[in-house]
């Protein structure tokens, strides 16, 4: 019975996310550059959250694009594959530095 419940649950999260990335990821950013955020698993959803631009906005949006604002940023993709009965994710996180370079 355990090897069953072992079994099931590995085609589960066979489906999950376990790399995500996120390009550009170095060289010097511009403001409207477009970061894309990429993952493996099966059909994921993606989220942006962070801080991002001269007023240091909260970023909470969706979409595996995000359109970089003037100014500073630390934003992190985070990739959602919802497999019932489990939500799995993984994620990635960039950021520049003063001189606008990726870190």
């Amino acid at each position: 019975m355990n090897a069953m419940l072992t079994y099931c649950m590995q085609l589960l999260s066979a489906g999950c996310p376990t790399v995500v990335t996120i390009t550009p990821s170095t060289g010097t950013f511009e403001e409207y550059d477009t970061l894309t955020c990429s993952a493996d698993g099966y059909d994921p959803t993606y989220t942006w959250t962070g801080t991002a631009g001269v007023d240091g906005a909260i970023v909470s949006e969706t979409g595996d694009k995000y359109t970089l604002p003037e100014g500073p940023f630390n934003v992190t993709c985070t990739a959602n594959v919802s497999q019932l009965p489990t939500l799995c994710h993984a994620s990635a996180t960039v950021s520049n530095n003063a001189d606008g370079k990726f870190e």
